[in-house]
């Protein structure tokens, strides 16, 4: 069953991935991310966003520490 978000399609899921958790450690910011190569130049789109979107409201959020910058 697929979901429809503005940012992209994701199926149902069922378990927050490494790369799931980075990516919303990273605040679903695709700067740094490990794939922004990988779609550069692709008409196809990254849909990680939209799969955590899901992860969070279906699973609720993951047990990881999420940095936060300060400024000086």
């Amino acid at each position: 069953m697929f979901r429809s978000r503005d940012m992209g399609r994701t199926v149902a899921v069922r378990r927050w991935t490494v790369t799931a958790m980075d990516c919303y450690k990273r605040g679903c910011n695709c700067n740094g991310c490990f794939y922004q190569d990988f779609f550069s130049g692709s008409t196809q789109k990254c849909q990680m966003k939209a799969a955590v979107l899901e992860l969070v409201r279906t699973l609720g959020t993951p047990d990881v520490e999420i940095q936060q910058v300060l400024p000086d």
